[in-house]
């Protein structure tokens, strides 16, 4: 099954308003936020330093490049026209913050320009992400720092009781919507081949206590991409659906999805 994150800008619109909804409530979730804060604090960059984000969505995360790791400007880079004037509009009074249509794996940008690049739940959708992670190490300048993180996806689990009917389903509309599972296993190889030295590597597991709006999201929207492509009856997805909001009404609607997060050090001798 085609992960339909993979190449967001050949969706139709209204599917990119859904993948749009969805990514601005994961930026907006109190627990992906403080799981981002987690990695991106301490990252000791230098007085104003630049940042850029591949893969920026619709520019929550991207605004954490500033608000959380420090960095004087951040800018954006994303495939999606729609997702880019979305984060534009949403984002457009801060000066510091700019955003623009591009492919992370050949973004045309100045070599050696930034002191701090983000992928954040990008690499995971990306067949051959080893280019994305050598764009990042030809932006970097010498002495940067590449912060990376990305789903755990091997590991998901949704149950809330035995036999529970809406775990499979539910893990299925997410495997379904990731290109590489494995992709933070088989990271710090990419890495070191690549050029960076290994920093921190840390494991996440944020958990939405009472705002289920993400993973309400997901779901609803993975649903209705199954029936579309005949793998579910259009009643099945209504009942599916209707279970996952009385769920999240009564604060039950769960799902555990761990990340990875991974520093990498771009050398100075580089």
């Amino acid at each position: 099954m085609i992960d339909p994150y993979a190449d967001v800008a050949s969706l139709d619109t209204a599917l990119q308003e859904r993948v749009a909804d969805i990514l601005t409530a994961r930026g907006q979730d109190p627990a992906h936020k403080e799981m981002r804060k987690a990695f991106l604090k301490n990252l000791n960059l230098p007085p104003h330093a630049t940042a850029l984000e591949l893969g920026s969505g619709t520019g929550h995360v991207t605004l954490d490049l500033i608000e959380t790791a420090g960095a004087t400007r951040a800018h954006g880079i994303e495939a999606s026209p729609l997702l880019v004037a979305k984060a534009t509009e949403a984002f457009s009074p801060n000066p510091h913050l700019s955003f623009e249509v591009g492919d992370a794996r050949k973004t045309g940008l100045e070599s050696q320009s930034y002191d701090l690049i983000l992928l954040h739940s990008v690499l995971c959708h990306v067949h051959d992400f080893q280019n994305v992670v050598r764009e990042a190490h030809r932006l970097l300048k010498p002495g940067g720092v590449l912060a990376i993180c990305d789903g755990e996806f091997d590991n998901m689990s949704a149950p809330i009781s035995d036999y529970d009917l809406l775990d499979q389903l539910i893990l299925r509309i997410l495997t379904s919507n990731v290109t590489n599972l494995w992709v933070m296993r088989q990271l710090p190889e990419v890495l070191t081949d690549t050029g960076f030295k290994l920093g921190h590597q840390t494991l996440h597991k944020p958990v939405s206590e009472h705002d289920a709006n993400f993973f309400l999201t997901i779901i609803e929207a993975g649903a209705d991409q199954f029936v579309a492509q005949g793998r579910l009856l259009r009643e099945t997805a209504v009942a599916i659906k209707a279970e996952a909001r009385v769920r999240a009404l009564l604060h039950c609607l769960f799902c555990n999805i761990s990340y990875i997060s991974q520093i990498g050090h771009k050398p100075r001798s580089d």
